[in-house]
């Protein structure tokens, strides 16, 4: 560059540098947001050779760099892919590298054999990259669209959805696979070009361009060497032929002679401290190990004796001699038994989504009066049959009553606290308390039970403990989970559980939830209900998706049993199989659609049906219980949700829902 050329340059207010950070190894943001790369070493050797500093400005939409371009609002692009429609106003020089042009797919979609393969399909590109010119031009029946700012926001929305195709360079791609763990993705094929960026300057700045171009003349094979071995390590100087490396070595060796006395003395420290935390760490491990054992065994005994009386009436029930009263009084213990089993298996459930932050709060409108009388009148026969006083008070007006709150963890909270109250209650009383106070359902549940001592308050919550005087196991049934989850559930609720006792004396339960009041009239519309006449004897065809032959067999005679109706019953044993039927009977008038199926689950099968057939309604069945699942199934396009074991009248509500109406 002459002196002219430096002047002219020098009396530049600023040279402004078009920087798309998101090239990784050739060009990335390090955790200070600033631009690194083999890109940036390359821009600051221009610096150097053209003795000016440029300003960078930084993009991470790349049509907005073409927008700048074509309006003059940037001098120099670092890193752009050559294309004839931006030869119009740019310039280019010096290709940096080159990586081959390939096609990233998801793994679901099925291998493909030729190129010939995506004449048809649908690409996801960033807007204004130069690729998508030539895939409109190698593609021209192709679907392209360009909906992401990135190569990163387009692979993650083909992980996600499932579909589609993107195209990039083979470098860039597979590091945002292996970086963002994208490993439903891969690549698939090559689609013969290769993308090789260059450095451009605008074509209208005579000045700049010269600078460039000499300053690229400048620039030696060696230079660019160094550049991608400082990056890349292929061809680096041996380290002990470095000055630096023998710098540090002399540092190294005189730092680590006055550490040694110094670390010695922290080692012999830090080795007691180990085997103090050890010693600790073991004690606690063989505690809850021991706490899990003998929690296993009492779900085991606990278990064991709703089976026994299943088994034990189930088998007194064959025999011949039994009046229709004793058999209805066996067949009522049975079904109490599965209540209670169910019960159990329920609890273990809980608390396995709890521990593993499955769970989360819902918002559901509720009367708060009715929702608490509700919850306390599901105890008075009990309470009544224990002959001990059972008091309800609650100082919450009319005005306050309709709330916003989770309406299952908060009923299941209150179900497990008076469930202990009036369990461990044989004489005094059990009193519930509850009002409104500073945006709080403020709760206090006391009883004069056989309480709880000192030190086994401190495990009243672990997973594992059943708190009691000698052993409750002997004294009361159940797995001794109830305050671990009502504790766990009042603090999704954002709320606080606090627990006082005294052996021998009693409990006291305070229960704290954050409440949103709400207008009673938007969510509760008085309606007067018009009686239903009883469907006419009708024919209608049932679709019942579902694998385990018992548990069709069953949801099958349930609906043969039913005599207001005629059905034609069909079965698919997995999701593809529902799909293939819908097809081959678009006339079919109600899907029981089961979730955990093998080839394609409930979710998956609801979802594509739907889509092809809007108007049939879907009920879903399944084991799970919670919330998140009863979302996840309407999500997906379900109509109804019904939870196993299925009961026969909620059967009979879901054809009266979705058939008779």
């Amino acid at each position: 560059m002459n002196k002219e050329e430096r002047k002219s340059l020098h009396g530049r207010e600023r040279i402004q540098v078009a920087v798309y950070p998101s090239y990784p190894p050739y060009i990335f943001l390090d955790k200070n947001d600033a631009p690194q790369g083999i890109l940036t070493d390359y821009l600051k050797l221009l610096e150097k050779r053209a003795q000016f500093k440029f300003e960078i400005k930084k993009y991470d939409d790349f049509s907005n760099i073409m927008e700048d371009a074509r309006n003059n609002n940037v001098d120099l692009i670092l890193e752009i892919q050559e294309a004839p429609s931006r030869t119009e106003y740019l310039n280019f020089y010096f290709k940096l590298f080159e990586s081959p042009y390939v096609i990233v797919g998801h793994k679901d979609q099925g291998k493909v054999k030729t190129i010939k393969d995506f004449e048809t399909a649908t690409f996801y590109l960033p807007k204004d990259f130069a690729i998508v010119d030539n895939l409109k031009d190698q593609f021209p029946k192709a679907t392209i669209l360009t909906p992401c700012r990135n190569d990163l926001e387009c692979l993650q929305n083909i992980s996600e959805s499932g579909a589609g195709y993107f195209v990039g360079p083979k470098v860039v791609a597979t590091y945002y696979i292996q970086s963002n763990n994208l490993e439903d993705l891969e690549i698939l094929k090559y689609i013969g070009k290769d993308y090789e960026p260059s450095i451009a300057v605008v074509s209208n700045d005579v000045l700049l361009n010269d600078v460039i171009y000499n300053a690229m003349q400048s620039i030696t094979y060696q230079d660019e060497q160094e550049i991608v071995n400082s990056w890349l390590g292929t061809f680096n100087k041996p380290f002990y032929l470095t000055t630096a490396f023998w710098i540090k070595v002399s540092i190294g060796i005189l730092s680590l002679l006055l550490l040694i006395s110094v670390f010695n003395r922290y080692l012999q420290h830090s080795i007691n401290s180990k085997i103090s935390e050890l010693k600790k760490a073991k004690i606690k491990a063989e505690q809850s190990n021991k706490l899990k054992t003998s929690f296993i065994n009492n779900i085991a005994h606990e278990m064991r004796t709703p089976m026994n009386a299943i088994m034990g009436f189930s088998d007194l029930l064959s025999k011949e001699d039994l009046d229709n009263s004793q058999k209805e009084d066996y067949l009522n213990i049975i079904n109490q038994a599965c209540l209670r089993l169910m019960e159990m298996m329920d609890n273990v459930l809980e608390i396995s989504l709890l521990q593993n932050k499955q769970l989360s709060a819902q918002k559901n409108p509720v009367l708060l009066i009715e929702l608490l009388t509700k919850c306390f009148d599901k105890y008075k026969v009990t309470a009544g049959l224990k002959k001990i006083p059972y008091r309800l008070e609650l100082d919450i007006p009319e005005t306050l009553n309709c709330v916003v709150v989770d309406k299952k963890k908060l009923s299941r909270t209150l179900k497990y606290v008076l469930d202990n109250a009036v369990k461990f209650t044989s004489q005094g009383e059990v009193f519930f308390f509850a009002t409104i106070k500073d945006n709080a359902l403020e709760m206090t549940i006391t009883d004069t039970g056989i309480g709880i001592s000192n030190e086994r308050q401190k495990s009243i919550f672990d997973s594992y403990s059943k708190s009691n005087q000698y052993d409750t196991t002997e004294l009361f049934q159940g797995l001794g989970l109830g305050l671990t989850i009502s504790k766990a559930y009042t603090e999704l609720m954002n709320g606080q559980l606090d627990l006082h006792s005294e052996l021998g004396k009693g409990t006291t339960v305070h229960i704290h939830v954050p409440i949103a009041v709400a207008n009673k009239q938007e969510f509760f519309n008085e309606k007067v209900n018009e009686p239903v006449k009883g469907p006419k004897p009708s024919f209608y065809k049932i679709l019942i998706a579902e694998d385990v032959d018992l548990n069709f067999l069953y949801l099958k005679s349930l609906l043969e049993k039913m005599n207001d109706y005629q059905f034609q019953i069909l079965r698919a044993e997995n999701g593809q199989e529902a799909i293939d039927i819908m097809e081959q009977e678009p006339d079919i008038n109600l899907i029981f659609m089961d979730i955990q199926m093998p080839v394609m689950n409930g979710f998956k099968a609801s979802r594509a049906i739907k889509e092809r057939f809007p108007y049939v309604p879907i009920i879903a069945k399944t084991a799970y219980t919670n919330s998140e699942d009863r979302q996840k199934a309407f999500a997906s396009g379900c109509d109804g949700f019904i939870s196993k074991p299925i009961k026969p009248d909620i059967v009979k509500e879901m054809l009266k829902k979705f058939i008779h109406n």
